[in-house]
């Protein structure tokens, strides 16, 4: 029999510390654990070492659960460098440039202005994306994690590009029955068919506690299709909170949301000093993770929690990617629970999130 795992409660989230399976199994007594089928959201947005979902924390959750599991993410050019290193090339502004180029400085804001992928899809390079993801799923353990636990894997670009979306007149009715209307209608045609007739199951937003704060809401952005979301952030982040809040409404709206972010095995600080370099945010090193997992139901007050108690260093672009889009969204997903942050302060259990402490 598994020991009882160490753990706090603060309203509706848990912060606790679990060694394996059985531990974590013994924590996942939310109501919403009993469905039928759980999809699972990881947070794969690129392969810098300990910042993304990796297949041992999977494994933990993948064994405490008795569902049917299915795995569930978009294409994202940052981590799909595993066979060509810089990308694709292609011609832009007169010159030859390629994927990377797309990931910061003149390339993100020359995609900011170019939203349509038709001609990405129709030059080659959604044929090297595809053999880029695989190469992911198969250097990093994934292929193999998938068939032992029969797991389905279902990728929304993959989907959304290839024209197989449920009816839009249906999202936009699920959503706007529920939440004011998207700012942006297109969201209403990126929901997979198949992600869509399995409505009512539960969704868990698997998020990764590392470098830069993006917790459990903000994760749920990377079910926009599109394999770089520049134009989601917009000229200086403008349109970033409302593009997390509403692909949040699109997820809320037809599956019963959880959240959970974990440090399992590894987290990660900033350190200019630091081994490794981040994609999107500078040079860091890796800590042990001390086994440390937070969840809850309530996204937006689980990750006000994390924010609060996350070493500062992990705070470098929190305003545009966390804070405000989390003040923004208690408008139409209730109320932070500022009680339980209050309380969750007064424990002595910031070092769980701080590895520097």
């Amino acid at each position: 029999m598994p020991q009882k795992p160490q753990c706090y409660q603060f309203g509706s989230t848990t912060l606790a510390k679990v060694n394996n399976s059985g531990e974590l199994r013994q924590l996942l007594i939310d109501p919403l654990f009993a469905s039928d089928t759980i999809i699972i959201k990881p947070n794969w947005i690129s392969t810098d070492p300990a910042e993304f979902s990796d297949v041992e924390s999977m494994r933990v959750l993948f064994e405490a659960l008795n569902s049917r599991i299915v795995v569930v993410e978009s294409y994202s050019l940052a981590r799909s460098l595993n066979i060509l290193k810089r990308g694709k090339s292609f011609i832009a502004e007169g010159k030859s440039v390629d994927w990377k180029w797309l990931l910061k400085g003149a390339g993100w804001t020359w995609m900011m202005d170019h939203p349509d992928w038709e001609w990405f899809k129709s030059e080659g390079h959604w044929d090297q994306l595809k053999e880029e993801d695989n190469a992911f799923l198969e250097k990093f353990g994934f292929i193999d994690l998938f068939w032992e636990f029969d797991v389905s894997y279902i990728n929304v670009t993959e989907e959304v590009w290839s024209g197989r979306i449920a009816d839009p007149a249906a999202i936009k009715q699920a959503v706007e029955s529920r939440f004011k209307p998207v700012q942006c209608e297109q969201l209403y045609r990126m929901v997979p068919k198949k992600l869509y007739d399995l409505r009512g199951s539960t969704f868990v937003s698997l998020a990764r506690l590392k470098m830069y704060a993006s917790f459990t809401f903000k994760n749920i952005f990377g079910m926009i299709p599109d394999p770089l979301r520049s134009w989601w952030h917009g000229p200086d982040n403008n349109r970033i909170a409302a593009s997390i809040i509403d692909i949040n409404k699109v997820y809320h709206s037809l599956f019963n949301v959880y959240g959970i972010c974990e440090a399992l095995h590894s987290m990660t600080f900033a350190d200019p000093e630091g081994e490794h370099r981040s994609t999107f945010a500078g040079r860091y090193s890796i800590a042990d993770g001390g086994g440390v997992i937070a969840m809850g139901k309530d996204l937006v007050s689980l990750d006000a929690i994390l924010l609060n108690l996350s070493d500062p260093s992990r705070r470098q672009i929190e305003e545009a990617t966390m804070r405000v889009p989390i003040n923004q969204a208690e408008e139409e997903f209730g109320a932070i629970d500022r009680e339980a942050i209050e309380d969750a302060r007064k424990m002595n259990i910031m070092g769980w999130l701080s590895p520097q402490s």
